[in-house]
C-alpha cells in the first residue's frame, strides 16, 4: 500500500512540477505583461493595493521564478518539506485569487478609504488571471477549477514529503520522472502553446540541478542546486526584459493581420457571443419584485402587458446583471486607433497597402528618447523609399510637438490608447514594421536595426 501511495505521489510530482515550470516560463517570457496584470489587481476597484504598484515588476519576477524553482524542486526531490510548504502556500493564494476573480460582480461596488474618508467605487473585475498570460487566456472560473485540481494533486505530495517518502531522487527515479515530465511538457507545448522551447527550458533547469548535484562536494547541496536553476531562470528573465518576449501570443505578433484582428464577427461572417441581462422589476408601494431576463422581456413585449406593468411599475436597468449565454467570436483588437491633433483617424492609412514603420512609445517622457538618433535615421531612409512613417503615443499634441522639436523627429505623431500601446510592443520605445496591414517585425529599442539595409532584411 505504501508503495502505491508513493507511486501516486511521484506521478503527481511530475504533473505539478512540469506545470509549475511551464506556468513560470510563460510569465518570465512576458514579464511586462504579467506586471500589467498585477497592476490591474492592485487597482482600488480590485484588491485596493495601490502601494504595491511600483513593485509590480519585481513581485511578478519573484512569483514567476519562484514557480520555476518549486517546479524543478518537486521533480528532483529537493528540500521536500520546505518545497511542499511553499508550494501549498502559493497554491492556496492562487486559489483564493482565482476564486475572488471568479466571484467578482462587475456591477457591484466596494467601499475604500481615500484621504481618511469612506468612498464607494465600482468594482474593477479582472477578466483573466494571467496564469498562462496571453498563451492560454483562461476565464476566471477555468483558472479557479485549475487551481482546485492542482491543490488535489498536491495533497499526496505533501503526505509523501512529511512521511519520508519524498526524498532527493536516486538515479532510476530521476530517469523516469524527468523523461515523463519532459514528454508531458513537450505535448503541452506543442498542442496548447505551439512552442517547443518549454521542453528545452525544463531540460536546462533539470540539467543545471543535476550538474550541481554531481559536482558539489560541500554542505548545502540542495541549496546549491536551487542556485543553479535560479541562474537559468534569471538569465532568461533578464534576456526577455532587455529585448522582447521570445514567443508573442498577442494580436500584434509578427505575422498577424491587424485589420482582420480588428474585424467584428459580422464582418467575418462568424457568430458573435450572445449576452443577456437579469433585470429587477419592482413595486415601490408593495415591495414586490421579480427578476426577468431582458430577452424574455423583449420577446414577451412586457412593456405592453398592463397586468405586468401594474404589478411591477419600476425597473432597475442600471443595476441589471449582464451574463454570457453562449460563446462566439470577439475581435482580438478593440481600441486601436491613431488620431492626429485635430482628432482625425489615420489608422486606415497606416494599415493600407505598402510599408509602414512605426515608432511606439507608451510614455514619451519615460522612454528617455532611447535610440532616437537611430529612429530618426531609419525613418528618414524609409520615407525616402516611399514608406509611411509615424509615431504612436498617448501624449498630447503639445507634448508630442515638444518631443519632436527637441529630438529632431521629422515624422507625424498620432495619439493612441496607452493600454493598446503596451500590448503592441513590450518596450518603451519600440519599433514595428508593417506591410499591407500585417506585422513583419518588431524591435525593442536595444535591438533597433543599424541601417535601412538591415531594416529591409526583416521583410
Amino acid at each position: 500500500m505504501r508503495n502505491i501511495l508513493l507511486s501516486v505521489a511521484n506521478f503527481c510530482r511530475v504533473l505539478v512540477g512540469a506545470l509549475f515550470v511551464v506556468s513560470g516560463l510563460i510569465k518570465i517570457n512576458d514579464a511586462m505583461g504579467f506586471m500589467y496584470k498585477l497592476e490591474e489587481y492592485f487597482e482600488p476597484g480590485a484588491l485596493n493595493l495601490e502601494a504595491w504598484t511600483p513593485y509590480a515588476l519585481e513581485l511578478g519576477m519573484l512569483a514567476s521564478i519562484g514557480e520555476v524553482l518549486l517546479g524543478v524542486a518537486l521533480l528532483v526531490g529537493a528540500l521536500p518539506r520546505l518545497t511542499t510548504a511553499l508550494t501549498l502556500v502559493l497554491m492556496l493564494f492562487f486559489t483564493w485569487l482565482t476564486w475572488y476573480t471568479d466571484h467578482c460582480d462587475p456591477f457591484g461596488s466596494k467601499t475604500i478609504i481615500e484621504n481618511g474618508l469612506e468612498v464607494i467605487i465600482p468594482n474593477q473585475c479582472v477578466l483573466s488571471c494571467g496564469c498562462f498570460g496571453n498563451a492560454i487566456p483562461l476565464t476566471p472560473h477555468e483558472s479557479f477549477i485549475k487551481d482546485v485540481v492542482l491543490l488535489i494533486l498536491l495533497l499526496p505530495i505533501i503526505v509523501s514529503a512529511w512521511t519520508g517518502g519524498f526524498t532527493l531522487n536516486e538515479r532510476n527515479r530521476s530517469v523516469w520522472m524527468y523523461a515523463t515530465a519532459l514528454l508531458i511538457t513537450w505535448i503541452f507545448g506543442e498542442t496548447m502553446l505551439e512552442w517547443g522551447f518549454p521542453t528545452l527550458f525544463l531540460a536546462l533547469g533539470l540539467a543545471a540541478a543535476e550538474g550541481v548535484r554531481r559536482r558539489w562536494k560541500k554542505g548545502g547541496k540542495e541549496w546549491a542546486m536551487a542556485a543553479g536553476v535560479l541562474l537559468v531562470a534569471l538569465g532568461f528573465q533578464l534576456y526577455t526584459l532587455r529585448h522582447l518576449p521570445v514567443k508573442d501570443y498577442r494580436p500584434y505578433a509578427v505575422g498577424e493581420d491587424i485589420q482582420r484582428n480588428m474585424a467584428s464577427a459580422d464582418e467575418l461572417g462568424l457568430d458573435p457571443p450572445v449576452y443577456d441581462k437579469e433585470v429587477r422589476f419592482f413595486n415601490p408601494e408593495s415591495d414586490a419584485d421579480t427578476v426577468v431576463l431582458q430577452s424574455a422581456y423583449m420577446a414577451g413585449k412586457l412593456w405592453q402587458d398592463e397586468a405586468f406593468k401594474a404589478a411591477y411599475p419600476e425597473a432597475d436597468w442600471d443595476g441589471a446583471r449582464e451574463f454570457k449565454v453562449s460563446d462566439g467570436y470577439e475581435p482580438l483588437i478593440f481600441d486601436l486607433d491613431a488620431t492626429d491633433s485635430e482628432g482625425n483617424s489615420k489608422l486606415s492609412d497606416l494599415l493600407d497597402e505598402g510599408y509602414t514603420l512605426l515608432h511606439i512609445s507608451k510614455d514619451l517622457e519615460s522612454s528617455q528618447a532611447h535610440g532616437q538618433e537611430r529612429i530618426n535615421a531609419l525613418f528618414a531612409a524609409a520615407s525616402a523609399q516611399g514608406w509611411r512613417t509615424a509615431a504612436l503615443t498617448p501624449s498630447t499634441a503639445e507634448d508630442a510637438l515638444a518631443f519632436r522639436s527637441e529630438h529632431g523627429a521629422d515624422y507625424p505623431f498620432y495619439s493612441t490608447d496607452p493600454t493598446e500601446l503596451k500590448i503592441i510592443v513590450r518596450s518603451n520605445p519600440g519599433m514595428v514594421l508593417i506591410k499591407d496591414g500585417i506585422v513583419v517585425e518588431k524591435w525593442a529599442w536595444r535591438d533597433f536595426p543599424a541601417s535601412f539595409v538591415d531594416l529591409q532584411g526583416a521583410d
